[in-house]
């Protein structure tokens, strides 16, 4: 019997920004599916964007391959110890039945790092980030 790995069909990368004022303020959600990342971007619940970019077979390969070798890992979740003031990420893949694979967090402060996901979540939102032309616009920073 041969242990196969699950087929990946969507990854959403939740990015949640600092308690700073609204002006500056800028949380975002990428739904990566075989075809598209939808992207929204709000500021406090204000959507400033909401839109999606196709993408080839070969960039999703490449996203779902960059999530399976940083070897994402649901783990005990680790308290903040009051620290205050750091930004979060989450992590949410289901399998192509709709299966959800792993759902974690992770909140960065003081220098480090506390939640329920172990895994370098800046570089899969890095990768994804790569597949969608002007990005930093869509933040829509003044």
């Amino acid at each position: 019997m041969t242990n196969e790995k699950p087929q990946i069909g969507t990854i959403l990368y939740d990015y949640h920004d600092s308690s700073v004022p609204p002006q500056y303020h800028r949380s975002y959600s990428l739904l990566v599916t075989s075809d598209s990342i939808a992207i929204k971007v709000d500021s406090y619940g204000t959507i400033l964007t909401d839109t999606a970019v196709l993408i080839t077979k070969e960039q999703f390969s490449e996203i779902v391959d960059t999530y399976t070798s940083l070897a994402f890992k649901q783990v005990t979740k680790r308290e903040s110890d009051g620290c205050v003031g750091g930004t979060g990420a989450s992590v949410k893949v289901w399998d192509i039945n709709d299966s959800v694979l792993i759902d974690g967090n992770i909140y960065f402060c003081g220098g480090e790092e506390y939640g329920t996901l172990q895994g370098d979540v800046k570089l899969l939102a890095q990768k994804i980030k790569s597949f969608i032309p002007d990005f930093d616009t869509m933040l829509k920073r003044e």
